[in-house]
């Protein structure tokens, strides 16, 4: 999982505190670096007397490199074809020491110090939440900017470093510095003060094979880069609720105006719905009063007159032809009730047996179903008065 994560997330920003060691007095010199590509960037340059103007001023979010330097930080040349040299570096004990060593091609300049002097120093740099993830000691390594600076001599805090072919041969302690000294690196003008510290973050971006030094133990650099990586995928993640918050507004805005036009759209579909059935309701009215009335055949009511008034003999005389006709009589405001398919015919005759050939031919008729004689009387003259109900068939 690290492995992942420290592919994803690097440290491309970060500050180099160094810390100047005196008698009774620690000065804070502060470098604000910054990577992009192959080039280093520096954003700032700070100096301070006291720890808590330091730890107000400096941002304790970004990783930090410590640079320590001054008393108590020790410095010595390993000359390997010196014997005397080679006896003190076989004697030293490197598990009591912390230190960071510059390799050249005889001789080797190791900066040291006691173990606790160093872990003091983190302590109060942890205590106040400072992100510390590498610590180097001594100003031999700015001996690696020399291929940059391209002098023979430069200035590294209170040493000055002697280089032959851009390699250090020797260095020497000065007593004091009445004036800073400044070099150019590329675009950069650096002091002697800020040089090592920008060696410093040059060494823990390029890893330089000159450079070697004491890994502690107490540092957890991958502590660092999975909080890094909660903040920035914590950001990520809030970012993406937010849109996501932001575009389901949008989404719930849009479906509210829609599911408002669905609703009228809905009312007026159910208003037209209603009608649709009232209308149905009026048609199966309309049809049963057709039924009811006979009004529904396939014939016009006339051919039903026609045919029977065709038929009808010439002693024989109609009164009443009625085409479906009321069932009773009907008082004010009932319902009027029709006796479909059905024809009433009254007349009068002389004659009895015409009338008989006439009932006769009606039988004959297609569209008859049937048909009854309701009354036949003769009156004092002899004229005999009929009354015949007619069925039509349903065609």
């Amino acid at each position: 999982m690290i492995t992942i994560l420290s592919k994803i997330i690097k440290f491309n920003k970060l500050h180099v505190i160094g810390i100047l060691k005196k008698e009774n007095e620690e000065s804070y010199h502060v470098l604000t670096v910054k990577r992009k590509g192959t080039k280093l960037t520096i954003i700032a340059l700070e100096s301070f007397n006291e720890f808590d103007d330091l730890e107000k001023k400096v941002n304790q979010n970004l990783p930090l490199l410590l640079f320590i330097d001054g008393k108590g930080v020790l410095n010595k040349a390993i000359d390997f074809n010196n014997e005397e040299d080679l006896r003190w570096y076989k004697n030293i004990d490197l598990n009591s020491i912390y230190h960071t060593s510059l390799k050249s091609s005889n001789v080797d300049f190791i900066s040291f110090c006691r173990k606790n002097i160093i872990d003091d120093i983190l302590s109060k740099f942890k205590k106040n939440n400072f992100q510390i993830i590498d610590v180097y000691l001594g100003s031999f390594i700015s001996a690696i900017l020399i291929k940059s600076i391209k002098k023979e001599t430069i200035f590294t805090n209170d040493l000055l470093l002697e280089f032959k072919n851009e390699e250090l041969y020797r260095f020497e302690k000065q007593a004091s510095l009445t004036k800073k000294v400044s070099y150019n690196i590329g675009n950069e003008t650096i002091t002697n003060t800020h040089l090592p510290l920008y060696a410093s973050a040059v060494n823990f971006f390029v890893k330089s094979k000159e450079i070697s030094k004491t890994k502690i133990e107490t540092l957890n650099s991958e502590e660092i880069i999975y909080k890094k990586a909660f903040n920035y995928f914590g950001i990520i993640i809030l970012i993406s609720f937010l849109i996501t918050l932001l575009i389901s507004f949008f989404l719930i805005q849009h479906y509210i105006s829609k599911n408002a036009a669905l609703n009228i759209q809905n009312i007026y579909t159910d208003k037209n719905y209603q009608q649709t059935l009232d209308l149905e309701k009026q048609k199966e009215n309309k049809q049963r009063i057709l039924l009811e009335s006979g009004f529904s055949s396939s014939k016009f009511l006339s051919f039903y007159s026609y045919e029977i008034i065709k038929t009808v003999p010439k002693d024989v005389s109609l009164t009443v032809l009625e085409i479906t006709p009321l069932s009773k009589e009907t008082k004010k405001e009932q319902k009027l009730i029709f006796e479909s398919n059905t024809i009433h015919v009254s007349g009068e005759t002389f004659n009895e047996s015409s009338f008989n050939t006439w009932m006769e031919s009606l039988k004959k008729m297609n569209w008859l179903s049937n048909f009854e004689i309701l009354s036949l009387k003769k009156d004092k003259k002899n004229k005999s008065h009929f009354e015949i109900k007619i069925i039509i068939k349903n065609v």
